[in-house]
């Protein structure tokens, strides 16, 4: 059994580690807060420039998406299209070569 000087040596050591650690909670606190309020600033900014938009503008922004999304999708494609070609002459390279094989081999 420890000593009643050993348990409070333990204990307050215990008690050192907790506050290092409440200490840097507080800290990542702190900063999740300053996080939030940077997002916060950001997003309220974000809005009051899409309330001062004209309509034009924000069809604008609609027009580039959709002209973005249509690009990122051709080029999606396109990759399809070029990986279907490949397989189609590997297929086709096969098939020559299994009928010059049947061919050769009666």
């Amino acid at each position: 059994m420890k000593s009643e000087f050993e348990q409070l040596v333990v204990a307050k050591n215990y008690i050192s580690v907790l506050e290092k650690e409440n200490e840097a909670l507080k800290a990542e606190v702190g900063n999740q807060f300053k996080m939030r309020k940077k997002l916060e600033a950001a997003l309220k900014a974000e809005k009051e420039v899409k309330e001062k938009m004209t309509p034009k503008e924000k069809i604008q922004i609609k027009m580039d998406l959709y002209v973005r999304q249509q690009k990122e999708s051709l080029e999606s494609c396109s990759n399809k299209l070029r990986d279907c070609r490949k397989l189609t002459e590997q297929l086709q390279t096969e098939l020559i070569k299994t009928k010059l094989g049947l061919t050769n081999g009666k």
